[in-house]
């Protein structure tokens, strides 16, 4: 059988005013290339042109008033927020009912919930907790906050046997979070390190490839005692490998 795989993008920082930024960096990108050789400035983005023609650019840009009726324009490329790929191998035959949750609410397959109103999709979901040396918590797709959830099965469902039997025993393990026994939603937390309270006590549905676990410690870097994140932390893409 070939192994169940499904992947978390994850993005560290302000999802907004990254998207701005991009926006003024496209614009730049776009004014060079329309605009760029009427006063000898040559290249596919301002990257390509001196510390003299960004300023050129930027001040013919703002002289422009079509082009700066769309908003201001930045001349450097914005610091991308995607701390990378989390692909992680599933569980599946341990726990088939949890990883079915977990990879539909990566593929988003199952559109908006009829009860909460809101997309059963992991998709822009932030890790709301992340707490050092212990987890970081995510999957909230209904509240974003850690107070809601919701299963594609409706509300809660049960915890499975053989999963409870798996181990937290290092960092990347991919784990149901519950309030309590057979009480699973779609939240799921990220061990951070070996974390074997947890052990028996919850539903393990994967663990992160190896070759991953630098973005787990990115994740990490962002914990606080309380679990309140230092930064933002989010999904901003996921799916099925």
């Amino acid at each position: 059988a070939r192994m169940s795989r499904c992947f978390l993008d994850i993005d560290i920082g302000d999802q907004d005013k990254y998207a701005a930024e991009v926006a003024q960096w496209t614009r730049a990108c776009k004014f060079l290339k329309s605009n760029g050789t009427n006063y000898g400035l040559t290249g596919e983005t301002p990257a390509d042109l001196d510390d003299a023609g960004r300023e050129l650019l930027a001040e013919v840009y703002g002289n422009d008033p079509t082009a700066f009726a769309e908003g201001p324009l930045r001349v450097t490329e914005p610091a991308s927020i995607r701390a990378g790929r989390l692909v992680i191998d599933l569980c599946e035959k341990e726990a088939p009912k949890a990883v079915a949750n977990f990879k539909a609410l990566c593929t988003g397959e199952k559109g908006v919930s009829k009860e909460s109103k809101k997309p059963l999709y992991y998709k822009g979901c932030p890790f709301h907790r992340i707490q050092s040396g212990f987890v970081a918590q995510g999957g909230d797709v209904t509240r974003h906050d850690g107070s809601g959830g919701e299963s594609i099965y409706g509300k809660k469902f049960n915890d499975e046997k053989d999963a409870l039997k798996l181990k937290h025993d290092a960092p990347g393990v991919i784990s149901m979070a519950n309030g309590g026994k057979n009480s699973n939603s779609s939240q799921f937390f990220v061990t951070l390190d070996k974390t074997p309270q947890c052990d028996g006590k919850h539903v393990v549905v994967g663990r992160v490839q190896e070759s991953c676990l630098g973005v787990v410690a990115a994740m990490a870097a962002c914990a606080s005692a309380d679990g309140t994140p230092t930064n933002k932390v989010y999904v901003a893409d996921c799916g099925v490998l």
